[in-house]
């Protein structure tokens, strides 16, 4: 899940607040207990997060995960309970190496991700297939809702099964609200640290779709009113930059 502290449009807070409206309204068995909020190579949205729900929601049934979304040179790698932000830029496989050196779970995010003119959807592609990345990532992202990625999903699970068989898990890639639990990852247990398990085991399982062209109007237009409200006033822009 990313929010403003990268290129969301809920604020930290808010994503928090729209997580714990979906449990009060949700009717399924899967219900949001863990997630992750991994803005793009910063470590300031989950931290933020983390004190807010601290704060107000210390009983509710909900655990953060800290985590970013990690600009490696060759894609984009989510980094899952990490302390320190890892560095953008380098190779996919020192990327990797560094998140695990923190103790950290490495998942190849949307590997087979291409969209003109978006950059925040740039996946690691075949190196998913060099064991030097694709056989040291935790997990392969098999199941995203950005709707660029509905054929992308199952070309994607076809290559992990086929060639990999990497434990599979599910992203939102929540950037707005009607995004929040459109995807996720059902695992056996109900905290954190039972998804971290279940990830090293190989027993998550990807669960969700992708979202339709009405929520993906949603989302642009949201985010060009968050980018004109940080443009019109100056405070808001340096929180933001910083």
């Amino acid at each position: 899940m990313h929010t403003t502290a990268s290129d969301g449009t809920l604020s930290p807070q808010a994503l928090v607040n729209a997580v714990l409206v979906h449990q009060l309204r949700s009717t399924d068995a899967c219900v949001l207990r863990v997630i992750a909020i991994t803005d793009h190579d910063t470590l300031s949205g989950a931290w933020t997060a983390l004190a807010y729900k601290k704060l107000l929601h210390e009983e509710a049934d909900l655990e953060i995960i800290p985590g970013a979304e990690i600009s490696s040179a060759d894609g984009h790698i989510v980094a899952l309970n990490i302390r320190e932000i890892v560095p953008k830029g380098m190779s996919a496989a020192a990327t990797i190496e560094a998140i695990h050196e923190q103790g950290g779970l490495a998942i190849a995010a949307h590997p087979f991700a291409y969209f003109p003119g978006i950059k925040e959807l740039k996946g690691i592609k075949r190196l998913i297939g060099d064991p030097a990345v694709g056989g040291v990532v935790d997990a392969i992202e098999s199941c995203n809702a950005n709707p660029t990625e509905t054929l992308n999903n199952h070309f994607t699970r076809w290559f992990n099964r086929r060639h990999l068989r990497r434990p599979e898990v599910g992203g939102s890639d929540c950037h707005f609200l009607s995004a929040v639990a459109r995807t996720g990852t059902s695992f056996p247990g109900r905290s954190a640290a039972d998804l971290m398990r279940a990830i090293r085991d190989g027993t998550t399982r990807p669960v969700g779709a992708v979202y339709g062209p009405a929520s993906l109007y949603a989302y642009l237009r949201d985010r060009l009113a968050w980018k004109r409200f940080c443009a019109a006033d100056p405070i808001v822009r340096v929180f933001h930059d910083w």
